[in-house]
């Protein structure tokens, strides 16, 4: 009768993951193997089953799976009783395979991981041919083998060269993990329809022998996956394979990293080591010109008047500072404002009708405005008389 996790570990069935990590710790200093000097073999396997123990109850998953089905896993291989050899591997067959305690050492030997667990797979699939060509099955009229599950040798995964289908133990993983089985689970049946008084009983029995059929085949497929998701967990090649892929990444991100960390240097070395281009220089050196150093002129020192900016009122020492002030802000800021100042006067200004304002007009007396084209041509006329 094989012991149960929660028993060998001291603790409840509700312990939470907090008092499950404080028992395992304490179990484990007690059946540690080194301070078990004088029973060197009943600590190592004591340790063993602590440690699986813990392994299963920590996860979850495994946990939930394993109180669901904990009677039956204890039971194992050792419940008795009749039961259909058509049915082959069974449940309760597979419960025990849920256990370190089923293998020896993970090696190619007899007892050794690898033997155990491709041995029992070799012959879950063997059932599932049997039963397609046998006809028993109504849903798979052809069987696919499946990937087998290897030695401690056989690689995990492709990394040089690709050596085919099923050449990997994740193919065996991966098509296992989607297990359906082709069994007909008639020994699953409640009622034998021989025994039905009439139809209308009949059709009841069938329907509830269909149910149970269902029932039993999601129990079994749900078995054999939770069972191939426990021995993956555990499976050396696997967790190097993790550990591979772990290293691989953590690779990447170190070289990702350097790459950024060498190209940041070489920009802020090429920023240290840049050289103004001289047109840029002579850019920045117009633009430096501001409007304070402008104002800063000696307005009465020694300039040219070629360099003198009737707009601003301000005269330049240089031609060059003098088409420097042109293009400034500032000055044409200026030049635009009596611009518009000019044109807004030239539009007020009416030299057509201007009226004359004479101090001798009698009261009520109109005064019509003066055409300045005709007093341009009086004007005219008495300065050729005067000339003659």
């Amino acid at each position: 009768m094989r012991v149960c996790y929660y028993e060998l570990l001291n603790v409840a069935r509700t312990a939470s993951p907090e008092e499950l990590k404080k028992a395992y710790r304490k179990q484990a200093l007690i059946w540690h193997p080194d301070k078990n000097a004088h029973r060197i073999q009943q600590a190592t396997d004591q340790f063993a089953l602590i440690q699986e123990a813990y392994e299963v109850l920590s996860d979850p998953q495994e946990r939930a799976w394993y109180d669901g089905h904990r009677d039956a896993i204890l039971r194992g291989d050792d419940s008795v009783g009749q039961k259909d050899s058509s049915a082959g591997t069974t449940v309760d067959d597979l419960m025990g395979y849920f256990s370190i305690s089923q293998y020896r050492g993970y090696n190619d030997d007899p007892k050794g991981f690898f033997h155990i667990y491709r041995t029992l797979f070799q012959k879950l699939e063997d059932e599932e041919e049997e039963a397609v060509a046998s006809g028993a099955s109504d849903e798979v009229q052809s069987f696919t083998r499946y990937p087998s599950f290897g030695s401690s040798s056989t690689p995990f995964a492709d990394d040089d060269g690709y050596l085919g289908y099923g050449a990997y133990v994740k193919d065996f993983y991966n098509a296992w993990m989607t297990f359906s089985s082709a069994k007909s689970f008639q020994w699953a049946d409640k009622w034998r329809l021989s025994e039905a008084p009439n139809r209308f009983v009949k059709r009841a029995m069938e329907k509830e022998n269909k149910k149970a059929r269902e029932t039993a085949k999601k129990e079994y497929n749900d078995t054999i996956r939770n069972l191939v998701a426990f021995v993956r967990k555990r499976d050396p090649r696997y967790k190097a394979y993790q550990d591979q892929q772990k290293a691989k990444k953590d690779a990447q991100v170190a070289e990702n990293k350097a790459r950024a960390q060498r190209e940041r240097l070489e920009l802020q070395a090429k920023a240290a080591a840049y050289k103004e281009q001289e047109w840029a220089r002579v850019g920045e050196e117009a633009d430096s010109v501001s409007e304070d150093e402008d104002e800063d002129e000696d307005e009465n020192g020694d300039y040219d008047d070629a360099f003198y900016c009737v707009a601003c009122n301000k005269y330049f020492k240089s031609q060059r500072q003098f088409e420097n002030h042109e293009q400034s802000k500032k000055h044409i800021k200026i030049v635009q404002d009596l611009r518009e100042q000019m044109l807004a006067d030239e539009e007020n200004l009416d030299l057509q009708a201007i009226p004359l304002q004479m101090d001798d007009t009698e009261e009520g007396e109109s005064i019509e405005p003066v055409n300045l084209t005709d007093v341009g041509e009086e004007i005219a006329i008495i300065q050729t008389e005067e000339a003659e």
